[in-house]
């Protein structure tokens, strides 16, 4: 390899040639080698900072300084990756070259019927959302004087899952063993989440106090911090439970990791639920579009089937907010929310004619 790529000699002078968004440049004349390479970083990076100028700057520019300069800086490693992938995968490769002060409302219009035709639901959803939350940050920037993504978004899918019931659930982890019985255990009788299950330590379960101390997840390769506080914390669990893990500590032969992978790691959430979930909805004749996630569903459906208050539901589902389990869950309770609402609502008219008379 040359010890200066691009640096040519031609009549004792040196030249270099720089190739720039397909264009070639050749300028000299230099004395040394080291001279012309000199010159050609320097115009490397006068071409760079020229294009990260306001007037110059692309859609997909801009989206690389946002995902930089705010989405890493203000949010977990896993959103940040899910944001980068909506960008790299659905935004960019449709409008990377179009420039950001010339984007218009026409544009994006034509952006949005493509996207709503080519991509399913859940994704035409995120990605129109995504693409509008990078828009208002260039305005808040002011690289544009308005957000050129009007109108509304196409709506959600609808948060309706899958879930088993109580004698299922019974019968799917009675007929499983070791680490497979000991995960599906997990999301179905304890509500934990995909990457909680697979960031559990040995050091994390208290045998005699029937509880796990959640403390971490495991995502993408990354162990991560919880995202919250109300997920941070010790969960009590059902004595069932603990017999189940107990007895696959013994199996296990892993000192650390409840559920080891390879090279001392943990297993993978994403390898694990490829193979081994697959071949247990089969084995088990379940609804082919059941996640294990949807096993946590089922633990609230069951425990809000036998009539168990909201906010019960919501510490053992670790929830950060009340609203948030009567978003996710509404639903599944079919008139319990309105009658609430008719008993906070007499209460109130009671207490007005107390204070009326």
């Amino acid at each position: 390899m040359p010890k200066y790529p691009g640096v040519r000699k031609r009549s004792n002078k040196w030249y270099y040639r720089l190739q720039y968004k397909g264009t070639r440049i050749e300028k000299g004349v230099f004395d040394t080698a080291e001279e012309a390479h000199r010159a050609c970083i320097a115009n490397l990076e006068t071409l760079q900072k020229q294009d990260l100028k306001p007037q110059n700057l692309t859609v997909a520019d801009f989206i690389f300084q946002y995902l930089e300069e705010y989405e890493k800086p203000h949010n977990s490693i896993t959103t940040v990756v899910k944001t980068e992938g909506i960008c790299r995968n659905h935004i960019i490769p449709l409008i990377e070259s179009k420039r950001l002060k010339d984007l218009k409302t026409f544009h994006l219009v034509q952006f949005q019927n493509i996207i709503v035709k080519t991509k399913s639901r859940a994704v035409a959803h995120n990605t129109l959302r995504t693409l509008r939350k990078i828009l208002n940050k260039a305005v808040e920037w002011e690289f544009l004087p308005y957000n050129p993504l009007k109108g509304k978004l196409p709506p959600a899918p609808k948060n309706e899952h899958s879930v088993l019931t109580l004698n299922q659930l019974i019968r799917l982890v009675d007929g499983l063993e070791g680490e497979d019985k000991c995960i599906v255990a997990l999301a179905g009788f304890a509500a934990f989440r995909r990457g909680g299950i697979f960031g559990l330590r040995w050091e994390d379960i208290d045998f005699k106090a029937n509880s796990i101390n959640l403390r971490r997840q495991y995502s993408d390769g990354l162990l991560l911090d919880l995202k919250t506080e109300a997920s941070r914390s010790i969960v009590p669990i059902w004595e069932g439970l603990t017999k189940i893990l107990m007895e696959w500590r013994l199996q296990s032969g892993s000192p650390e990791w409840v559920f080891r992978g390879k090279q001392g790691n943990p297993l993978s959430p994403t390898a694990w639920c490829r193979v081994h979930w697959e071949r247990i909805k089969r084995a088990f004749m379940l609804p082919m579009d059941l996640r294990l996630h949807d096993l946590r569903h089922t633990f609230a459906s069951i425990l809000l089937s036998v009539g168990a208050d909201l906010g019960d539901v919501q510490k053992r589902m670790r929830h950060s907010s009340y609203q948030t389990t009567i978003d996710v869950y509404r639903h599944l309770m079919p008139g319990q929310i309105e009658r609430n609402f008719r008993f906070f609502n007499r209460g109130c008219g009671e207490k007005s004619r107390e204070r009326i008379s």
